[in-house]
């Protein structure tokens, strides 16, 4: 059976239908069958009139990073599709604008730029749209047609998804679409030889029932199941949508959402709801969450459940609002006065985004204490075909350590136990009343000052994060166990990535493994010491310029290991981890390594 791997890119400017032709194609080609991957990239400015590119790579077998090159370059916009240009494979495929709404200088026009070797379709994309709709909006659309003509993409497939993704607009917005559509598919059909050897014919993906969505929806998703009652954010990139999803569907089940007048403020409110006893949650990025930090610290003195997810982009400071980057990792960690204990885990898939806000609802609420979940503009954005999201065990949907009648006779809400935590009375309960102060305190919640209890109640705190670290699944391990040349030690989004390169490498005849922990607070430094012992060399890439998760590991582990440490402002491509690799395999066994 003929297995495809084909990544497309539909680039333009803002506003010309970029992102949701790259939506729609996704869409369709799951509903298909096909693994996908797609992640947009646009302009930082609200309405801007900058670059935009839909990235997304379509498999028959499963897809773990979205690709470094593309294939297929489709240009909406010739002036930014040449800027795009060096990211197409050599024997690559341009469909452009055959009949533009002006006339182009030979070097304003992608048609004479392209390359010997790759294989470039005209197709009057304006022209068609008028034909089809009246009007230049519907380009996108035709481009689409001209696709599903050239590659061999079900015309009906395309068709149905574009009725299904237009279903709540007026029927005419349906016609124009799907009209488009077809006009840019009979047309190319009609009058272009097709030279290139790239399909999607003939490939029998296995169909399945898949849920498509973002890291983003995917957290909202995880946090209704939660029983959330309160959502408190305020608005930054990447993270608004959770607060757009959020706010048409936690209404519909009591719920309550609050937009803010700050990022101080949003984490104030949740604080406040989980003294209360209500699951409550906020998401920020990198400049929020600095804000965020000193409440955040309040949260861990006071041992109050708080769920912050920090969705990282380019910084620092506003920095690049709309490019991905692993850089919050050490104000997510060690953002805090004092010895601040919190739990931090790193989803490293869309559907991990789901599983994982599940768990922080549970491990804020059991632990009493603030989980911050990391994730990156490319987890959040990014759109992915899953196996449905289960619900959570209904045993964390209520996690709270009530205290007994014991207890309240001589309430102690500090209570100083084996595992760290107190019992953990609600506004409200009879006997239970107490004080929750950001001073250190004894058992009772009284402030006390002395160096006996802080220890005490330094130890307990930590304590709670020893037990946590026993309910959070142990770090990923995948590829081989023993005798391992180079092993690549990596976390979040770049799991995939690094998980795609050494199946590669051990294609190519390289003894190699990947280890991405699922919580970088507590580490499980056994796991991670035991996996570097197995390696010869280890190998740690991440998105930020001066390898803070290898900084934190050199701390933690006794072996040596190699960098790879960039801000591409894109995830790091599975293509430059398998070079390392490569690289440094050929260095430890001192002859070329065949690839």
């Amino acid at each position: 059976m003929a297995n495809v791997d084909i990544v497309i890119e539909i680039c333009g400017m803002a506003g010309e239908g970029v992102i949701s032709g790259g939506e729609i194609l996704a869409r369709c080609m799951s509903d298909q069958g096909f693994d996908i991957m797609s992640f947009d990239s646009y302009p930082a400015e609200i309405r801007g009139f900058g670059k935009c590119v839909a990235h997304t790579r379509i498999g028959s077998k499963p897809i773990l990073s979205p690709g470094k090159y593309s294939d297929i370059l489709i240009s909406l916009n010739d002036k930014h599709a040449i800027e795009q240009l060096p990211a197409l494979r050599e024997t690559g495929v341009v469909i452009y604008d055959s009949m533009p709404r002006a006339y182009l200088e030979e070097d304003e026009s992608i048609a004479g730029w392209i390359e010997p070797g790759m294989t470039s379709y005209g197709v009057p994309l304006l022209q068609l749209s008028h034909k089809a709709a009246g009007d230049a909006r519907g380009r996108n659309m035709v481009a689409l047609g001209a696709l599903a003509a050239l590659f061999h993409i079900n015309p009906d497939a395309m068709t149905a998804t574009l009725k299904k993704r237009y279903a709540k607009k007026n029927q005419i917005v349906i016609d124009n679409n799907v009209n488009s559509f077809l006009e840019g598919f009979n047309w190319t059909r009609e009058n272009i030889v097709k030279t290139d050897r790239l399909s999607f014919g003939g490939v029998r993906a296995k169909a399945a029932d898949k849920a498509i969505m973002s890291g983003n929806q995917a957290v909202v998703r995880a946090a209704l199941d939660s029983n959330i009652h309160l959502y408190a954010g305020y608005p930054i990139t990447p993270a608004t949508s959770i607060m757009e999803y959020l706010a048409r569907q936690l209404p519909l089940s009591g719920g309550v959402i609050v937009q803010t007048e700050d990022e101080i403020s949003a984490i104030g409110h949740v604080i406040g709801a989980g003294f209360a006893g209500k699951r409550a949650m906020t998401a920020t990025s990198g400049p929020g969450l600095c804000l965020m930090s000193e409440f955040i610290n309040y949260a861990a003195m006071a041992e109050c459940p708080a769920v912050i997810v920090n969705s990282q982009r380019g910084g620092p400071s506003t920095g690049l609002p709309t490019k991905t980057e692993q850089s919050d990792l050490n104000i997510a960690l060690f953002g805090a006065s004092g010895d601040s204990p919190r739990i931090v885990l790193a989803p490293r898939s869309v559907a991990e985004c789901h599983s994982f806000t599940c768990m922080a609802f549970h491990l804020a609420e059991k632990y009493q204490t603030p989980v911050i979940l990391l994730l990156d503009f490319f987890l959040s954005r990014s759109l992915k075909n899953i196996d449905h999201p289960k619900l959570p065990d209904k045993k964390w949907l209520a996690s709270n350590l009530a205290p007994s009648a014991a207890d309240l006779k001589d309430y102690k809400r500090y209570k100083i136990t084996n595992s760290g935590v107190s019992p953990r009375a609600l506004p409200g309960t009879p006997g239970g009343m107490h004080v929750a102060t950001g001073l250190e305190h004894n058992e009772k919640g009284k402030p006390v000052y002395d160096a006996r209890t802080h220890t005490a109640m330094t130890a307990k705190r930590y304590r709670k994060l020893d037990h946590a670290a026993r309910e959070i699944p142990r770090p990923l391990w995948t590829g081989d166990k023993k005798d391992i040349a180079v092993g690549v030690l990596t976390w979040g989004s770049t799991a995939g990535a690094a998980m795609e390169a050494v199946d590669r490498a051990r294609a190519a005849g390289v003894r190699a493994a990947a280890m991405s922990p699922a919580c970088l607070a507590p580490l499980h430094t056994a796991d991670i010491e035991a996996f570097t012992a197995a390696c010869r060399s280890v190998l740690v890439p991440e998105g930020n310029f001066t390898g803070q998760f290898a900084n934190l590991i050199d701390g933690a582990v006794t072996r040596q290991f190699h960098r790879l440490s960039e801000i591409p402002c894109a995830p790091i491509p599975a293509e430059d981890i398998f070079d390392k690799i490569m690289d440094i395999a050929k260095i430890a066994k001192g002859r070329k390594v065949k690839a």
